[in-house]
């Protein structure tokens, strides 16, 4: 059983304080958290008129987004402002359940399947032609790897590397300009303060809108039947805008591309530091690749490398804070909760429980193994994608683990001596500079 603990913030001895937790708050969303906190079921505090709770156990998480959710706006300050230059006032997407109706036919399974199993066999190919020992930044490579997979399942085969390429620079931008927000529009306060780099979001939305636009033109015209696009696009005029579909498109690469590069960027770094962890993924990998038929459809004959990727899901949660918002008077437990209150669930907190998880920051990726003791409901929330759980759950789960295994059945990644690992959380969570690693060949 892995015995590593990853570097995680430092944790205050006692709370912050609204001033403090705001000036923190500017620099990293995780160092704000004082250590009483990961014991905690409930706690609350004020900043300004402003009342912020955390709910933060099990048992409050569900009411907050399952029993009693419809009490809460799930379109925070936050959000409406992150997402509106690129979706339009009121954030305009479709009826979420519309996916259950649209997700997963063995036709569109063996289509993903292609898609990843060409994805991994071009990264093999291109991290072969590096010497031994050569260093590479592992995020940018991941994102890369995330964006082409991601792109031809929702966009076709037919895109080409130059759109991925701009799709990606577009969306980076897009992420840095609302990323410097700050946090006043973080928890709502202040809503009239003038928001830092508002014409650097609009640039970069009107850049994305673009592309988008170029490629459902082109899928109008022609598109695998089997990608997210035209799928979308078959339903348009009877369930479904142009605008919705243009901007369920923008959701959906947004996403899935951040949690691929991401997670796959902790994976690596988490299993470099753990030489039984790393043998293990191996021998699993080399039993499963060496069947040249194996595809996407085999993840589920991939345990060990799922367990992984749950485990680095549940340490580096991708969206580690989720912000609700009261639309009326609730209570929970004994307090109240007044309308227009923020309502956090912090799945970063929620992950490290004291109460929740043995060994709370140890890497530990057997307790997600199938015989292991079963996890506790609303106790670990990877995605939280609602109705678009299952595409989530399939790129952030089964692409990732079947990326991990295909790459680590060739190479394994290690840390430079010296080199320090560390963090950014602004909105999402991410490996500091990139994540330099070292590659072997096996």
């Amino acid at each position: 059983m892995a015995n590593f603990i990853p570097p995680y913030p430092h944790r205050p001895a006692k709370d912050l304080g609204p001033l403090d937790t705001v000036k923190y708050a500017r620099r990293d969303l995780l160092s704000i958290w004082p250590e009483t906190i990961f014991s905690q079921q409930f706690s609350s505090t004020k900043i300004i008129n402003l009342w912020v709770f955390i709910a933060n156990s099990p048992e409050r998480v569900k009411h907050v987004l399952d029993t009693q959710s419809a009490k809460y706006e799930a379109k925070s300050t936050l959000l409406r402002k992150a997402l509106e230059p690129l979706l339009g006032e009121g954030i305009n997407v479709c009826d979420g359940s519309i996916w259950q109706s649209l997700w997963l036919d063995p036709q569109q399974a063996q289509y993903f399947d292609d898609i990843v199993y060409a994805a991994t066999q071009a990264q093999i190919q291109q991290w072969s032609a590096l010497k031994p020992g050569a260093k590479i930044k592992v995020l940018p490579e991941m994102r890369q790897l995330g964006a082409g997979i991601i792109s031809r399942c929702l966009f076709g085969k037919g895109i080409t590397d130059k759109q991925v390429n701009e799709l990606v620079e577009s969306f980076s931008a897009y992420q840095a300009a609302i990323e410097q927000m700050g946090i006043v529009s973080f928890l709502g306060v202040a809503n009239w303060l003038p928001s830092f780099g508002a014409s650097k979001v609009q640039q970069s939305a009107q850049r994305i809108h673009r592309l988008l636009d170029v490629l459902l033109a082109e899928g109008r015209n022609n598109s695998d039947p089997s990608c997210i696009m035209a799928l979308l696009l078959a339903r348009q005029g009877e369930t479904l805008s142009a605008g919705q579909i243009r901007n369920e498109l923008i959701l959906l690469f947004m996403a899935a591309y951040e949690i691929i590069a991401n997670t796959l960027s902790w994976a690596w770094y988490l299993v470099s530091q753990c030489t039984e962890t790393e043998q293990k993924l191996y021998q699993e990998a080399a039993s499963l690749m060496a069947d040249p038929s194996a595809r996407v459809t085999d993840a589920d004959n991939l345990p060990f490398s799922h367990a992984i990727i749950k485990e680095t899901l549940r340490l580096y949660p991708p969206m580690p804070i989720l912000l609700r918002e009261a639309k009326v008077d609730d209570k929970i437990g004994k307090r109240d909760i007044p309308t227009g209150s923020i309502m956090l669930v912090v799945p970063w907190l929620l992950h490290r429980h004291k109460l929740y998880w043995q060994n709370p920051d140890h890497f530990m990726p057997e307790r997600f193994l199938p015989n292991a003791p079963a996890i506790l409901a609303f106790s670990y929330l990877p995605f939280n994608a609602g109705a678009r759980e299952p595409l989530a759950q399939f790129f952030g789960g089964s692409v990732t683990a079947i990326c991990l295994s295909a790459l680590s059945s060739q190479f394994r990644l290690q840390l430079p001596k010296g080199e320090k690992v560390g963090h950014e959380c602004r909105i999402t969570l991410r490996p500091q500079s990139d994540l330099t690693l070292q590659i072997l060949a096996r």
